[in-house]
């Protein structure tokens, strides 16, 4: 499979990022190492996705398998069972759109099954199964077999597999409400997508070269410091009618929160490296103090820059950082948009309508922001 830039490297396009095993922060789900005996390192994960209409969670599953051999392989057939009560199906169109296939290349579904095959994958290339899965009132624990995977050497055949993944879909499957209720829920902080109009809006990670760490298991709210650090991050659509919005959390005391209009750049053009390999744009970037509800706040506007030529170009992006001396936490809130799209021709082609269009959007998601993290006083 030939895979776009932007599978490796922009989490934020609806696709897995990959990162080697740099010491960086911890996932929720434990990893899962790859079979000691076999050629391929697995890195599967399961994004929650939920539909507003329905009120519903189904899970994006990517299964990201490296040829770790010193062989190239050819004629490589990839199965990957999944658990039949999940009613698994191929990914989505707007996630199947972002990567590349050699002419070779075909997938199916058949029952439970998801089957793919590649002519050719060469030492450390990827390969990416994608499907979607759908859950059920009274889920809990389910284990996905392992990935099952044929090829051929100079030798003759090969077959090997990876090891089974658990995870447990509970408060997934189990939710009732809509996802602001989910998060306030999990994160104590409440953000409604429905002002949007969109329908799906899904649980994205950290891109992994920021991180150190490549995402593993279930992707969702991650917290620490008895709630009171912790992020998230939610995407919606793809390249060209793109949104995306990170809220990070993180205990300080009042001495150290932000003081100074550098401190607040670097601090923010930290995170957007969270949504991709980003930057801001030095001369269309400005950086001041105002007011976000009730919160002295950081405010920066101007627009995020691809640092890979002609992949993703340019978009317009707001940040935010203020400190709330209630429950003695400093927040962190970043909005991006893509409206041109993908590629060579449309990276470099300003869509300044549709990302004025894609802003109000997050603008208006933005407006429904609110902390419910219980005061220092009341918890510590």
């Amino acid at each position: 499979m030939l895979i776009r830039r932007a599978m490796l490297l922009s989490a934020g396009l609806g696709v897995l990022v990959f990162a080697p095993g740099a010491p960086g922060m911890l996932a929720q789900q434990e990893e899962v190492p790859a079979n000691p005996a076999s050629r391929f390192v697995a890195y599967p994960t399961f994004r929650p996705r939920f539909h507003n209409q329905s009120e519903t969670f189904s899970l994006l599953a990517n299964f990201y398998l490296v040829n770790a051999a010193a062989q190239s392989l050819k004629e490589v057939t990839f199965r990957q069972p999944f658990p039949v009560e999940m009613k698994p199906a191929l990914a989505p169109e707007s996630t199947q759109s972002q990567l590349s296939y050699p002419p070779e290349f075909w997938q199916k579904m058949e029952g439970s099954t998801y089957s793919m095959f590649l002519p050719r994958l060469v030492r450390r290339q990827p390969a990416v199964i994608l499907a979607e899965l759908f859950l059920e009132r009274r889920m809990s624990s389910l284990t996905i077999p392992p990935t099952q995977i044929d090829y051929s050497l100079p030798e003759g055949p090969g077959k090997e597999e990876t090891l089974p993944v658990t995870i447990d879909v509970g408060e997934y499957a189990n939710h009732v409400g809509d996802l602001d209720r989910f998060l306030r829920k999990k994160a104590h902080i409440g953000l409604n997508v429905t002002v949007s109009g969109r329908d799906e809006w899904e649980f994205t990670p950290p891109d992994a070269v920021a991180t150190g760490k490549n995402p593993q298991g279930i992707i969702g709210v991650e917290t620490g410091d008895e709630g009171y650090s912790g992020h998230f991050r939610l995407h919606n659509g793809a390249p060209g009618d793109a949104l995306d919005v990170l809220v990070v959390w993180k205990a300080i005391r009042k001495d150290e929160r932000i003081q100074d209009p550098k401190v607040a750049m670097s601090t923010l053009s930290e995170y957007l490296k969270w949504t991709g390999p980003f930057r801001f744009d030095s001369e269309g970037t400005k950086i001041s103090k105002g007011k976000f509800k009730r919160y002295d706040t950081w405010i920066l506007e101007g627009r995020w820059v691809d640092s890979i030529p002609k992949h993703l170009g340019s978009g317009p992006a707001k940040g935010l950082a203020f400190y709330s001396p209630r429950e003695d936490v400093e927040y962190y809130l970043l909005l991006t948009a893509q409206g041109r799209g993908a590629g060579p021709e449309k990276s470099d082609t300003p869509a300044p309508e549709k990302e004025q269009t894609l802003m109000q959007l997050l603008e208006k998601v933005l407006d429904t922001f609110r902390s419910e993290i219980v005061p220092v006083s009341y918890n510590r």
